[in-house]
Parts: structure tokens; sequence; C-alpha cells
């Protein structure tokens, strides 16, 4: 008989006893992993409670193993190499009550420029905040724990990226340098990506609001800045 088998009468999670039909409601509108040209992030849900893992493989089959993470909060990430297709499955997996790790869910994604490959375009906050087909093709992005699904929640976020607010300034810079990334451009930012994706993460960043000024904000998007203004793409 499989363990934790849907037609039980009920299943114990955490010491809380769910009905069938209560665990089938909370297998749905799962949050998904999001794969981008430089990383791979997935934000631990509220419940069930457990031990997380985030893991990714290309795509598709015969599949190659390209790293793995666990968790109990937060957000899990991995780092995107470059491969030949640029072609990625990520798995999110989780451990409920010390029993097996069981699929909670997964993203497949094509993304050209992975890696520390690339030699496209930069191009600069202005360019996607005013080009809806551009910037919509490489949505979502993630920018700490929040996620940017639609052109308008882009706007949004260049709109807001007066640096008199050290936060909002960093969330627009890192967007545009996520999608030169995931556009073809070099990935010879991602660590930069990497650090202000965990200093958003730690605010929490939850989209463009008043955050206040924030120097190591500042000097993350001054790096940013620098990079997606570099129409020869010659350096970081």
């Amino acid at each position: 008989m499989r363990r934790f088998a849907l037609s039980l009468a009920a299943v114990l999670v955490v010491g809380t006893v769910l009905s069938s039909a209560e665990m089938a409601s909370a297998t749905t509108g799962h949050v998904k992993p999001v794969i981008t040209a430089t990383q791979v992030t997935f934000t631990i849900p509220s419940t069930p409670v457990g031990v997380w893992q985030l893991g990714l493989t290309t795509y598709p089959p015969p599949v190659t193993h390209l790293g793995k993470v666990q968790g109990t909060s937060g957000t899990l990430t991995l780092p995107v190499p470059k491969t030949a297709t640029c072609s990625f499955q990520a798995d999110v997996k989780v451990s409920v009550n010390g029993g097996p790790l069981m699929m909670y869910s997964s993203a497949k994604a094509v993304v050209p420029g992975c890696g520390p490959a690339g030699n496209g375009t930069r191009f600069t906050p202005g360019y996607w905040k005013n080009h809806e087909a551009a910037t919509t093709a490489l949505l979502p992005q993630t920018l700490g724990g929040y996620t940017v699904s639609t052109f308008a929640q882009a706007q949004a976020i260049f709109d807001a990226m007066k640096c008199s607010d050290g936060v909002n300034c960093l969330a627009g810079h890192l967007l545009a340098a996520q999608l030169d990334v995931a556009n073809g451009s070099s990935n010879c930012i991602a660590p930069t990506i990497a650090a202000a994706n965990l200093f958003l993460s730690n605010v929490p960043y939850t989209g463009p609001g008043n955050y206040g000024m924030n120097q190591q904000a500042v000097n993350l998007a001054a790096t940013l800045d620098n990079y997606t203004n570099d129409s020869t793409s010659t350096t970081c």
C-alpha cells in the first residue's frame, strides 16, 4: 500500500489529522519555482511545515542533475549553469513530519543566455519599461521573495525606482539586469544579482512601497546600473 495515499480517510500532517478532501484541497494552487538565466528560486510557503527541497535538472530526458538545496523557511536558490540548450526543469519536494520527500510542484523553462556565457546587448530600465512585448516575454522574474509576473508590475517597479528610496532603486535596477541576462547578455553580473536578491529577501521586498534610504541597496543598485548601461557588453 502506498504511503500517504489520498484514498485513505485521513492523513497525519504535523500532528493534525486532515481529511482526504482537505488534503486534495491542499495540493491545488501550489507555489511553483521560478527559473531565470541566472538562478532558480522557490519561496517556501507557510504550510505545510516541513523540510523543503529544490532541485534543478536539464530537460528533456535524459536528464543531468545540476544541484539541490534544502531548507525549512525563506527562499531556496540554485545557480543556473551554462548548458547547450538552456532548457531546465526545477522540482520542489517536501518532507512533512519526518516522512519521505513528496513531489510538491515543478516548472520547466528555456532561458536564452543561461550560465556564465552570453554576449547579448544590454538594455537599461528605461528600455524594458517602454517595450512591453520584450519585457513580457521574459517574465516572470523574482526580486527577493516578490514575483514579477506581468508587464504592469514591471512598469510599477521601474516607475518607483527613484533612488531617494534605496530599496525601490535596487529593485528597478535588479529587474533590468535580470531581464538583460534572460535576454542573452553576460551572466558575469550573477554574484551581484544573487546579493541583491538576498538583500531584498531580507527586507522583505513586497513590491513598490516606502522603504527609506539604505546605502547597501544604493551600492548594489550602482553596480547593476553600470552593467545595464554598458552597451558594449565588455565589462560588469
